[in-house]
């Protein structure tokens, strides 16, 4: 449902470590009529599912770093051990009324800069 050009354009507005909580908050403000329609669709975490808004552009965003050659995120591993990552850390309880898990994807990105020209 989001295609590269508009996960592209979140990510040149992140900070160089994010979490999906902080991208889906810029996502939202940039793309609010989409984020929209993914909320509608998915629902939030405690909606009574368990695959919410966050899940899908989380799994987005993991997929897009380990597909493209050239991306603007480092590639997230698969069957990592949560202690052993840098790109895995514990959820604040704050996090957790929202995103729902103990650990959360610390997604990083490459030395691209800045939004888009």
């Amino acid at each position: 449902m989001v295609s590269d050009e508009p996960l592209e354009r979140v990510i040149r507005e992140m900070p160089e470590a994010f979490t999906i909580l902080d991208y889906a908050a810029t996502f939202k403000r940039l793309y609010p009529r989409a984020w929209a329609r993914l909320r509608d669709r998915y629902g939030l975490y405690g909606s009574g599912t368990r695959y919410s808004v966050f899940t899908y552009l989380s799994n987005r965003l993991s997929t897009y770093s380990r597909r493209k050659e050239e991306n603007l995120l480092e590639p997230t591993p698969v069957g990592w051990k949560p202690e052993e990552s840098r790109f895995l850390r514990r959820t604040t309880p704050e996090e957790r009324e929202h995103f729902g898990s103990r650990w959360i994807v610390v997604f990083r990105r490459t030395g691209v800069r800045g939004p888009p020209a």
